[in-house]
């Protein structure tokens, strides 16, 4: 029994390192980017360049949603708060969909754990979906009631996802800096520790044998199928699926599949999909999934057709800890592990109490 475990536990636990390893310099570096992006853009300043009827605002909505770190459950309070301060519902459309599904930290991990091609796809992608949603809904009427205070209630189950109401002050360099490795790590580790343990299992468990599934669910449109009804309903945000994303690639997984996957994983699951209907109306709502769906596949064949243009096959080995990795690689892997597992643990903490209490 033991002989089994352990071999398998190695396995899990250098690939968990090995990618942690390989993507914490970009991500490190794109955590600070986002810190600086979000003390300009603050609440205030989106929800009026996002306010009007117009598709200028729909364009500005998805341009200003690519870069911000906000992922599919720190968006939804603060889509909340732009449309009661006037936004319409085709650029608060654009603006749910672009902001998940990509941002500067999520992009700078997309280099690291796959390839340039994907790297480009990513928020090319978000964009045009965001477009096309928040195109569509410009053609109906938007019967919008009078623009309201903000709310200053808890945005959600994590204090980390309020994102203007946190501690902090971020009208400095410095301490927008601070606010990206407390405020938006916090919101992100549970998520980040999610994705690379669940990447480092599947390679534990199945390694080169992924390629030994089906053709049929790896590539074409059985693969697209299969990442939309696992897309769906779950929550897993931009940064947390990336590394699942280098193993799929590494398991034979076409990269338009992943792409797929990607895409809709992080705009949608039950939350969203529930807010969005409470925001926006239902049929809003079903025009808001339509459009991510059509757009992630046909961005997903577009990008299986780009990689056999240029004959390219990904060659991450994921999950693998290099032997010669440098100094600073390593050392970035100890900091950005300890910041995971710190801010899961403080996350966990305080959902345990949350708990506690509403039950005395």
């Amino acid at each position: 029994m033991n002989a089994a475990i352990l071999p398998f536990l190695e396995r899990w636990a250098l690939g968990v390192w090995g990618m942690v390893v390989d993507s914490a310099v970009w991500f490190l570096i794109g955590l600070i980017l986002a810190g600086l992006l979000w003390h300009f853009f603050r609440g205030d300043t989106v929800a009026r360049l996002l306010s009007g009827r117009s598709q200028r605002g729909v364009w500005r909505a998805a341009l200003i949603g690519l870069p911000l770190p906000l992922c599919s459950c720190s968006v939804l309070p603060v889509a909340q708060q732009l449309r009661s301060s006037g936004a319409s519902k085709g650029s608060l459309a654009a603006f749910l969909i672009s902001t998940p599904e990509t941002g500067v930290d999520s992009i700078a991990l997309t280099y690291t754990l796959t390839d340039p091609v994907l790297t480009v796809a990513r928020p090319v992608t978000a964009f045009a979906t965001a477009l096309a949603a928040g195109g569509a809904e410009t053609f109906f009427p938007d019967k919008q009631a009078a623009p309201v205070p903000m709310s200053t209630e808890p945005c959600c189950d994590s204090d980390n996802c309020c994102a203007d109401q946190q501690t902090g002050n971020r009208s400095t360099v410095i301490g927008s800096i601070k606010y990206a490795f407390t405020d938006l790590l916090g919101d992100l580790a549970p998520y980040l520790l999610i994705g690379f343990v669940l990447a480092g299992l599947v390679a534990a468990l199945f390694g080169g044998e992924l390629t030994d599934l089906p053709e049929v669910l790896r590539q074409g449109w059985g693969g697209y199928l299969g990442a939309i009804l696992a897309g769906l309903p779950l929550y897993i945000c931009a940064s947390s699926s990336t590394p699942l994303a280098a193993v799929l690639l590494a398991g034979g997984f076409s990269p338009g599949m992943v792409l797929v996957f990607m895409m809709v994983g992080a705009a949608t699951n039950v939350s969203t999909i529930t807010v969005v209907n409470k925001i926006m109306g239902a049929p809003a709502t079903v025009r808001y999934l339509t459009a991510i769906v059509i757009v992630s596949v046909a961005a997903g064949l577009l990008t299986d057709q780009v990689y056999g243009w240029l004959e390219l096959v990904p060659t991450y080995t994921a999950g693998q800890a290099h032997a010669g990795a440098a100094w600073y690689d390593v050392a970035a892997g100890a900091m950005l592990g300890l910041l995971i597992v710190y801010w899961t643990a403080y996350d966990l903490r305080k959902r345990l109490r949350r708990f506690f209490l509403k039950k005395h």
